[in-house]
């Protein structure tokens, strides 16, 4: 097995980032029990500990990430490339995973939606985020994901805990997305081997708001997962607009150690 990455602040930083993007949505936690998330995990990640937040207990988050991303940008020898392209997206991602039994911690991203073509084909060719094709459209503060054919997957209801204000606050609810982001993200593509990436979720010039969200999962997104409610834990979703974010380029991991015979 190959050496797991490292948790050190500026990995990011030296691998570089290859484009950029501004989402408007919303991005909630749940606490779920510790062996359901992990009927979420394929071979070969396992649940690291999440830091303690109030009522987690014997608890582990799951994150859900739906709205918007416009202003698509590449970026590549020192200049910058727009797209003009404007499509809505969800994800499904669980921070504090280990690979391959190693010791430094990731955020896994077992499933996503996009309602524009070319990020599910990239999304699946190198990011191996598992994703299909599915458009969210809002009706009033429900937000429904639906297929090209009209089947409902998922619908969410946000509301708003707070005023909008522009950057991070005092009672910083961005602080838990922006540590569990921090940490290089692990994808897995459809042949098995995994790949990691790193995000930069940025809030400084970015409109934010406190909100409670409840996500009603209608077909299971991913396998493990049950048709069930899930609901924002205290103080963990928030609902963003113009948030500046930025993603680099994959790199492939040594497959992970397989157990010997006994």
């Amino acid at each position: 097995m190959g050496p797991s990455p490292t948790n050190d602040s500026d990995s990011a930083h030296r691998v570089g980032f290859v484009g950029e993007m501004r989402f408007s949505g919303c991005v909630m936690a749940t606490h779920q029990p510790r062996r359901a998330i992990e009927g979420l995990l394929p071979p070969g990640v396992g649940l690291g500990v999440a830091p303690p937040s109030p009522g987690s207990g014997d608890m582990h988050p799951l994150v859900f990430i739906f709205g918007e991303q416009s202003e698509g940008t590449i970026l590549f020898g020192g200049m910058s490339y727009p797209l003009g392209v404007r499509y809505t997206e969800l994800g499904v991602a669980i921070p504090y995973v280990t690979y391959g039994g190693g010791r430094h911690l990731h955020t896994y991203v077992p499933r996503m939606y996009s309602s524009y073509f070319p990020p599910v084909r990239d999304g699946n060719v190198h990011y191996g985020f598992g994703k299909a094709q599915a458009t969210i459209d809002w009706h009033g503060p429900i937000a429904a994901l639906t297929t090209a054919a009209g089947a409902l997957l998922c619908h969410a209801a946000v509301e708003p805990l707070g005023a909008w204000r522009r950057g991070p606050g005092a009672a910083d609810e961005t602080a838990w997305i922006a540590a569990a982001f921090a940490l290089p993200i692990l994808g897995r593509k459809a042949n098995g081997r995994y790949v990691r990436s790193h995000f930069r979720f940025g809030f400084r010039d970015a409109l934010i708001r406190p909100v409670g969200c409840a996500m009603a999962i209608e077909v299971p997104l991913l396998e493990g997962m049950a048709a069930q409610r899930y609901y924002s834990a205290s103080g963990a979703a928030i609902e963003v607009q113009g948030m500046l974010w930025h993603l680099s380029w994959p790199q492939p991991l040594e497959p992970p150690c397989r157990s010997a015979p006994g």
